[in-house]
């Protein structure tokens, strides 16, 4: 999700050079009604990552990308599996970077200069359309303004947001606080549970919050567990609503609190505020991308680490981050003036 949210500038540039190119995306198929909701394809193509190993996906998916009779392949990720598919489907022009033992099958090689690979992520997605730009229209036309990651939401989104909330006593005139416990590809980047609780707790009795926990359906029994650690009762767990609805919720909220995970990302494409804990990674090239992202850092001496549990029991990165210090820089971001939608 993280790098689907962090393509969408390149995404919405590719419409911009090409106006009137059929643009299809190819994307798992989880993440479909994310970049429908772009505006930018004409199209969409879902693949199950669960169906087997790269290779097999890769023969499986030669089917449907040969029925598309795709002209061009842009590959912004750096994925050996996406340039062999694209090769065996026999799409005559295949762009991207020539990484990952891929630059064989690429016949639109985009340099990988060391420059774009200290940028960003976002900027590392547009070098590639940039490239395109002065490849097949022979100009370059820097957008203006910053990168912008948001992704419009519909109106009937947030009336099925405003009535899940509303379902649970959430009342739209007081702020809501979005909090987001889980992270599905990695537990080292998780804050504790009981960090996660007093806060929760902080929120409600210190500035009156409403406190919403949002996630991905696997992640139900962690926040039923912080939850249960709770001295205060009423919050509302909407864990396992689907993308566009949680979105909604995002961004009718006063601020959105995440551990390092799609969660952020996805909070940067509702336009919400967001306030990002990182422990075990470091903000870097892979941070939520915009104006309205903040970070609160953990640290601890054997970070950055790569471990998807961390092997020391106090877990030092992560339990180094105070529920009070991440209070006070909630209340510094919204310096008394909370968002929210009416």
């Amino acid at each position: 999700m993280g790098d689907t949210v962090m393509s969408v500038p390149a995404i919405k540039e590719l419409r911009r050079i090409f106006p009137s190119t059929r643009i299809t995306l190819w994307v798992p198929s989880g993440l479909a009604p994310l970049v429908s909701a772009t505006g930018v394809p004409d199209d969409v193509i879902g693949f199950d990552g669960n169906s087997g190993g790269p290779m097999q996906r890769a023969f499986r998916m030669r089917g449907k990308l040969n029925s598309g009779n795709f002209d061009m392949a842009v590959l912004l990720q750096n994925a050996f599996e996406s340039a062999f598919s694209s090769w065996l489907a026999g799409i005559p022009l295949r762009a991207g970077y020539p990484t990952d033992l891929r630059g064989p099958l690429l016949n639109i090689r985009i340099p990988l200069t060391r420059q774009i690979r200290g940028k960003h992520q976002v900027f590392y997605y547009l070098a590639i359309t940039k490239f395109l730009e002065v490849y097949f229209r022979d100009r370059e036309n820097s957008p203006k303004g910053p990168p912008d990651c948001s992704i419009p939401i519909k109106e009937e989104n947030y009336i099925r947001a405003r009535d899940l909330i509303a379902s649970g006593g959430v009342e739209l005139h007081r702020p809501i606080f979005c909090l987001c416990p889980g992270s599905v590809n990695s537990e080292a980047k998780r804050w504790p549970s009981e960090s996660f609780a007093r806060l929760a707790d902080l929120l409600i009795d210190r500035i009156g919050a409403q406190v919403v926990f949002l996630g991905a359906p696997q992640e139900k029994g962690l926040v039923e567990g912080i939850m249960s650690m709770m001295r205060n009762s009423g919050v509302l767990n909407i864990v396992g609503a689907d993308m566009m609805t949680s979105m909604a919720v995002m961004n009718l909220s006063a601020l959105v609190i995440s551990n390092d995970t799609g969660s952020a990302h996805l909070a940067v494409a509702s336009s919400a505020r967001v306030l990002t804990i990182f422990g075990p990674t470091n903000p870097g090239a892979t941070a939520p991308y915009g104006a309205n992202t903040h970070v609160i850092q953990g640290y601890a001496p054997c970070a950055p680490c790569r471990h998807f549990r961390c092997p020391l029991p106090e877990h030092p990165c992560m339990s180094s981050v105070e529920p009070e210090a991440v209070l006070r820089k909630a209340e510094e971001i919204l310096s008394g003036f909370p968002r929210a939608r009416e």
